[in-house]
């Protein structure tokens, strides 16, 4: 009697444990799926670049009174210019907060908005690492970090005025 209560576990654990197993192998690869999915756009992005809507609570990023825009593939290639330009310039000066890093490295998060007065800005949010998990879903959540060194940094870019500012590099390692 002993060894048929014991067996009876055993099947039991089995049968319990590869269950668990199948469920985690198929959130894994839904988890995969979200991961590679980008927002819907007609922009012709690069792998490195994403757009994420302007949610409600950027006032960080935006001050008051914005509104999230569809930027067009001029906004998103001027953006493009204003942060090669702001990141030239600070890896040339005296100081730089890059020191060894290439723009090229970075992914880029654009958060387009539109002011009151009718400026159009975007909001960049670059960083290094995609393939950990707190990143994974870059490509659709806003990535919020706290240091990082310079594998994360940010600035403001006003595509009205075609000028750049609001640059915060991460905390130095």
């Amino acid at each position: 009697m002993h060894n048929i209560i014991l067996i009876s576990i055993m099947i039991v654990s089995f049968v319990c444990g590869s269950a668990d197993k199948n469920s985690i192998d198929t959130k894994q690869k839904t988890d995969k799926n979200i991961i590679n999915d980008s927002p819907k756009t007609n922009l012709e992005l690069n792998d490195n670049q994403t757009v994420i809507p302007a949610s409600a609570k950027m006032e960080f990023a935006f001050g008051r009174n914005y509104k999230t825009y569809e930027p067009s593939q001029a906004d998103i290639e001027l953006a493009e210019k204003l942060l090669m330009e702001c990141f030239n310039k600070e890896v040339s000066g005296t100081y730089n907060p890059f020191f060894g890093r290439k723009l090229d490295q970075y992914n880029r998060q654009f958060v387009p908005a539109e002011m009151e007065g009718g400026d159009k800005l975007i909001w960049i949010n670059c960083f290094i690492y995609a393939d950990v998990d707190p990143v994974k879903k870059w490509k659709t959540d806003i990535l919020y970090v706290a240091d990082g060194g310079n594998a994360f940094f940010n600035l403001k870019v006003n595509l009205t005025r075609g000028t750049y500012y609001g640059l915060m590099v991460n905390g130095m390692p």
